[in-house]
């Protein structure tokens, strides 16, 4: 698989798009597991859309999916040069203006298909931070973390804690988080997600009182051209409220809106809502 996505990075830029939409496909037909959680996130986050609307926009994410898995092969081993030239960041002067003046940073993002080829791109404007869960094995966990540190950033394993990454991010580094999984309800608060009281861990807000940084949203479009664009948004108001309720849901509510925005970018096959308040099942059951 690695050697084969590594080849594509010889391909014409057409090519590997077109090589993308297959795979997006194949996997969308033929992984029945992720494409259940996905109608079932979508029912629950758009049920204004018809089953049509709703099958629409999952073939138009899985296209990107697929798209993306090929771009991994650039994101570990493309060029500099090369990377330049398919990213487009806005907002840079926000980040650069807080790193210049000394404030910590942590830029949040959802999970959408484009956050490799992003955070390769943004650990270009900054030395950064960030975490991984393990992979399935240990050589694709080396091979995700080598890719993603080959630019100058600190990855560090999700199983080592917050406390590695609150002391990188007050000696400089700027912090990358995707802080939008269920990870059970140990420590999560239920806020709302897309109108669904939803199990979110606070830790955004626990972050920023504990290096005391200017939280930033990111947003990542991968484009029907090929093209990334990566928007860095000014740094939330009023946050941390010191209410960890409070900045959860201001959290969720503006990922919701940028999700809104451009809703196939998003990484519709992870179960957001798998922990559910006591007595109520599980909608992936």
């Amino acid at each position: 698989m690695m050697l084969g996505i590594g080849l594509c990075t010889l391909l014409p830029r057409k090519a590997s798009l077109w090589l993308g939409d297959r795979l997006g496909s194949i996997f969308r037909a033929r992984n029945h597991k992720r494409r259940k959680i996905a109608e079932t996130n979508l029912r629950m986050c758009f049920p204004e859309l018809s089953d049509y609307q709703r099958q629409v926009l999952m073939h138009r994410h899985f296209r990107l999916y697929g798209r993306a898995v090929i771009d991994l092969g650039l994101v570990w081993w493309g060029t500099r040069a090369r990377l330049d030239g398919l990213c487009r960041v806005s907002g840079e002067r926000i980040l650069r203006n807080l790193t210049r003046s000394g404030k910590p940073v942590l830029l949040i993002t959802p999970h959408t298909v484009g956050v490799d080829m992003a955070g390769a791109c943004l650990s270009r404007l900054a030395p950064g931070v960030s975490m991984m869960k393990r992979a399935t094995g240990p050589l694709l966990t080396w091979r995700l973390w080598r890719g993603r540190t080959r630019f100058g950033a600190t990855l560090l394993m999700r199983d080592q804690g917050l406390r590695p990454m609150v002391k990188a991010m007050r000696r400089g580094r700027v912090g990358y988080l995707m802080p939008d999984e269920d990870l059970g309800d140990d420590r999560s608060l239920f806020v709302p997600f897309f109108g669904v009281s939803t199990a979110t861990l606070p830790v955004v807000g626990w972050l920023a009182r504990l290096t005391a940084a200017a939280v930033l949203p990111v947003f990542i479009e991968f484009g029907e051209s090929g093209q990334y664009k990566v928007a860095i948004h000014p740094p939330l108001d009023d946050f941390p409220s010191g209410d960890p309720h409070v900045d959860a849901a201001k959290v969720n509510a503006v990922f919701e809106a940028g999700i809104r925005e451009a809703p196939e970018q998003t990484l519709w096959s992870l179960k957001w809502f798998r922990t559910r308040p006591a007595g109520e099942p599980s909608p992936y059951s």
